[in-house]
């Protein structure tokens, strides 16, 4: 059978963060979250990107203890070779599965402050690991995340997230084909 969409998390570290009584609550949550998707026809798994059994088929797990953008990166390419999965789903924030530090091209003394740009837009692209957002031009991947809170002790907020993303109901296309944005003015020019 086909997985139509799989939902990446670091097992250890929603241990680490939550331990064990929460890591049951959030695995009981997406199971619930999985039958839901199956009464809509989406095939859905869940994969702990640092459990060798759930990584065997895709080269192997990440890091059990702290991973990195580059480690997630590299297993997120591995599975979709294999996999060619519709969607992908990180389930955590960044201290569960870490962003990718892109190079801040707004960087310097008429720009932006930040050296860098912690993003999940390399998961959504088949080049492989860089910090250069240039290299990140074509997404092929539909990637989204569900995060928790940083810093959070109890896994309330992300349970809260994967239960109402377990009862949501999609809407007719018609509901998504006027458009809005929103900009800061400091981002003026690169809105543009």
């Amino acid at each position: 059978m086909t997985t139509d969409k799989f939902i990446l998390t670091h097992g250890a570290a929603l241990q680490a963060k939550y331990g064990s009584p929460g890591l049951t609550k959030i695995e009981m949550a997406v199971r619930t979250l999985i039958k839901s998707d199956a009464k809509r026809g989406i095939s859905t798994r869940l994969l702990c990107l640092d459990r060798a059994a759930d990584m065997a088929p895709y080269g192997g797990p990440v890091p059990a203890t702290k991973s990195t953008g580059r480690d997630v990166k590299l297993a997120v390419d591995k599975l979709c070779a294999a996999e060619a999965p519709h969607y992908l789903m990180l389930l955590g924030g960044p201290d569960i599965v870490p962003l990718v530090p892109l190079q801040n091209p707004a960087f310097g003394p008429n720009g932006d402050d930040d050296k860098t740009v912690p993003s999940d837009l390399p998961y959504a692209c088949a080049a492989p690991y860089s910090t250069d957002p240039s290299r990140f031009m074509g997404p092929t991947r539909v990637v989204g995340r569900l995060p928790d809170l940083i810093g959070a002790k109890q896994p309330r907020l992300l349970i809260r997230f994967l239960n109402a993303a377990a009862r949501a109901k999609p809407l007719p296309r018609s509901a998504y084909e006027s458009a809005f944005s929103l900009s800061a003015e400091i981002w003026h020019q690169s809105t543009e």
